[in-house]
């Protein structure tokens, strides 16, 4: 039987956490993390929307929407495309400059690896729950979702598949090391993994465009920064289930509160999606 729910996960940035010795460093102190969740139901239509966005910005069919090669205008304009779509974004976006000073007492300071994982466990966390609170919702019991990587170089997908079955089990025993919220259970398992080219999967581009688009905005030195694009999918930003905000559940930003904090200058996005820094 097919998943109930597909979630396609692509980053934006540098995930490295050394810092870099030239005058541009601070152009990769921003690495963000952005997943789409589709339904089962919409999942064939997500290469509709593909096409659909192609001919809006003028792309041969062959060629392949890379959000990065678009002009600000075009970037501007898949957004307000996506951003009417039935699905559900979710972007972890990560101040690295200030998660380097962070020490955890039982993990240490993060490296390459550790903070990869990190970021992509605090992803997971809230699109497990929210697909786990969505299927309750409609009182159906399969919650299930195949979760699919763009392959990206650098990344050792094995060990990835390793520390998510790691992670699955801690909350299933509950004994996780650091007690956030947890993969909800029911959600992934490891015949639902999968890693695909970004050019091959409709899906992954439309999680190009949603890490790429807070990126910009998140990053005040970066070479196409703007709001308006991240601005066209505040609709479809998973809601928390408290405020309504999409603070904490569709859009995160790490550092957490308290721990240390971001530039003024990269401050806007976050305080126009809810965040009070």
């Amino acid at each position: 039987m097919p998943a109930r729910y597909h979630v396609y996960i692509d980053e934006a940035g540098d995930p490295g956490v050394k810092p870099k010795e030239s005058a541009n460093r601070l152009r990769t102190d921003w690495f963000t993390v952005g997943a789409i969740v589709i339904s089962n139901a919409n999942d064939r239509v997500a290469v509709d929307w593909i096409r659909d966005m192609k001919e809006a910005v003028r792309c041969k069919p062959a060629d392949n929407l890379h959000y990065r090669n678009l002009s600000e205008t075009n970037q501007a304009r898949v957004c307000r495309m996506l951003g009417r779509k039935p699905a559900r974004l979710f972007v972890v976006a990560s101040h690295k400059d200030s998660m380097r000073r962070h020490y955890n007492p039982r993990l240490g300071r993060a490296n390459d690896k550790v903070f990869y994982n990190w970021c992509l466990r605090v992803l997971l966390e809230r699109v497990t729950e929210w697909c786990y609170l969505r299927s309750i919702s409609k009182d159906v019991a399969d919650c299930s979702a195949r979760i699919v990587f763009s392959e990206r170089g650098g990344h050792n997908y094995g060990e990835l598949r390793d520390y998510l079955r790691k992670l699955e089990a801690q909350c299933l025993t509950g004994n996780l090391v650091l007690k956030q919220k947890g993969i909800a259970p029911g959600v992934i398992s490891d015949t639902r993994l999968e890693v695909n080219p970004n050019d091959d999967v409709a899906g992954l581009q439309l999680a190009d465009i949603t890490a790429s688009a807070f990126f910009n905005a998140a990053n005040s030195l970066a070479a196409k920064h703007q709001l308006d694009p991240a601005r066209s999918l505040k609709p479809i930003l998973a809601p928390n289930t408290k405020t309504g905000a999409a603070v904490g559940a569709g859009l995160t930003l790490l550092p957490f509160k308290n721990q240390h904090s971001i530039p003024e200058e990269d401050k806007s996005i976050f305080k126009e999606m809810g965040y009070k820094i």
